[in-house]
């Protein structure tokens, strides 16, 4: 069975399972408690999303609830990708769901009875918008008190969070606990790598001839294509070559999505940039946190580079930055309705980095006799 079937067969049966659970449901009333003063023991945060920006934004939730609930136990279910990132976070258990079939034919039932079994005090739906496998967790989950986003799919919930003003996603789920009537602040995501792994992802890009102490700019030229997200392979390729020309130290990644274009970039950018390609989650992050400037195009590793502290530059074809868009004390946003240009991209990379442009110059002068 193909990989485009699989996903097709498992979304149909998501979407069979919540309908079937919509109808059968009893409704339940929207409950008006307070938090604060309730005993919550066992907590369980879901945000099943398989992509990887999402479930990078969900991470705020881990330490804002962590943050009301000290001593609590506090359990997460979400995708492989969230079971990858969310080691070294304050979380006591990750339950896995999977979109693959068959195994998603067996998995959900599966999973809910595992959750009932804990008798689990609040289970919250975290993605603070319309997620219908979210709802499904959460509806069935048997907590004593099951929470999430009013809208389309909060019939399994009886603690209805009114939708926050809030429209940016970097800034919804400290609102979004605000609205919970718990004590929230300012957060965004974080990802922890240790030390060995850090050491891991230099050691990388050691080979790939990046070792000479020079700041680097990483280039991942992805994007999701039929969301319209991706920059032209031809506009990535003149950027590098001009960068490179001022003496920029670049290295060009490509992940799983991105495999194809492989032979493209490492013809078209020998000898000006290394390109690699690396499947593994944390040790592609290990290398991005080497990096002194990220460039993407809006993405999930756009996400990543943000949550691992490295400035962003940050290209979006689509008008939809604001609510999309990472804040700006973490990334430079680049947009044009009418297109991005090279050129513009060339000097907010400058600009966001002006060492980039002065590294050429000074090896020069540092040749002279």
């Amino acid at each position: 069975m193909s990989a485009e079937i699989s996903l097709a067969v498992s979304r149909g049966i998501r979407v069979i399972a919540t309908s079937l659970m919509r109808r059968c449901a009893t409704p339940n009333n929207d409950r008006k408690i307070d938090f604060r003063l309730e005993k919550l023991e066992k907590i369980l945060l879901v945000r099943p999303n398989f992509r990887l920006g999402n479930s990078i934004l969900a991470i705020p939730s881990i330490h804002l609830f962590r943050k009301n609930y000290p001593t609590a136990r506090i359990d997460f279910v979400g995708s492989p990708v969230s079971k990858t990132l969310f080691a070294y976070l304050p979380i006591d258990k990750h339950y896995q769901v999977s979109r693959r079939f068959p195994e998603a034919s067996w998995a959900y039932p599966a999973l809910v009875k595992k959750l009932r079994r804990e008798n689990y005090d609040l289970a919250v739906e975290v993605s603070c918008s319309q997620s219908a496998l979210g709802a499904f967790v959460v509806g069935l989950s048997g907590a004593r008190f099951k929470a999430g986003k009013e809208g389309k799919w909060d019939f399994g919930y009886d603690v209805k969070v009114p939708k926050p003003a809030e429209f940016n996603k970097y800034r919804l789920l400290p609102a979004f606990v605000a609205a919970m009537g718990l004590e929230t602040e300012e957060i965004f995501p974080k990802i922890i790598l240790s030390s060995a792994e850090i050491e891991a992802g230099s050691e990388i890009l050691r080979v790939a001839g990046l070792s000479d102490g020079q700041p680097i700019l990483g280039v991942f030229v992805g994007g999701r294509e039929r969301h319209g997200k991706t920059w032209p392979a031809s506009n990535f390729t003149q950027l590098i070559k001009n960068l490179t020309a001022r003496g920029v130290r670049v290295v060009v990644f490509l992940g799983p999505e991105e495999q194809k274009r492989m032979t493209y970039f490492t013809e078209n950018l020998k000898p000006h940039a290394p390109v690699v390609f690396e499947p593994a989650l944390r040790k592609f992050a290990a290398m991005v946190s080497q990096c002194k400037l990220f460039l993407t195009c809006d993405s999930g590793p756009m996400h990543l580079a943000c949550a691992l502290g490295v400035r962003t530059v940050a290209i979006f074809q689509n008008n939809n930055f604001n609510r999309w868009g990472p804040p700006s004390h973490t990334a430079k946003i680049v947009h044009d309705p009418k297109g991005v240009s090279v050129g513009t991209v060339e000097a907010a990379c400058l600009a966001e980095f002006p060492a980039l442009g002065a590294s050429r110059e000074s090896s020069r002068a540092d040749q002279k006799p």
